[in-house]
């Protein structure tokens, strides 16, 4: 899995390239169409609720690969520690913004234990891009929140 892992990140990363600075529909999309077949391949249902977002005059380059880092953090830790049979992607505009929750019913964890590796650096990299992270997680629902904007 994580060769898999490694390999997904490689083709978002350069399908990221091509997207414009701030288009976090086109970055959701794109996750989609990468991620959607490892989730199917898992037995995951990936549900889709994504309005189509502005575009975030605040989000460069270099804010748009933290993102995609974030997300992939997030949709990893579903394929590999959830046990989840339903993931569920919303994305809605707020004022000047948006929020994106990754939704899934699966086992959930302590989120007051010591932060592991993956949730320290997704709050690092939403600290590092103005945005946001909130992490709700019990048994057969975790959220992650990103807030943007």
């Amino acid at each position: 899995k994580t060769l898999r892992d490694a390999l997904d990140q490689l083709k978002l990363s350069i399908d990221s390239i091509h997207l414009a600075p701030g288009d976090v529909t086109a970055l959701l999309a794109n996750m989609r169409y990468r991620l959607g077949p490892r989730f199917a391949g898992e037995g995951i249902e990936l549900q889709w609720d994504v309005e189509l977002l502005p575009v975030s005059q605040s989000l460069d380059a270099s804010a748009m690969s933290e993102l995609q880092f974030m997300l992939f953090e997030a949709l990893s830790n579903v394929l590999q520690h959830a046990a989840a049979t339903v993931l569920r992607i919303e994305a809605s505009a707020t004022d000047g913004g948006a929020v994106l929750r990754i939704v899934d019913n699966g086992r959930g964890f302590d989120v007051t234990a010591p932060p592991r590796k993956g949730l320290a650096s997704q709050r690092e990299r939403a600290s590092a891009m103005g945005a946001s992270v909130q992490i709700a997680s019990q048994p057969g629902r975790t959220v992650v929140e990103i807030r943007i904007g």
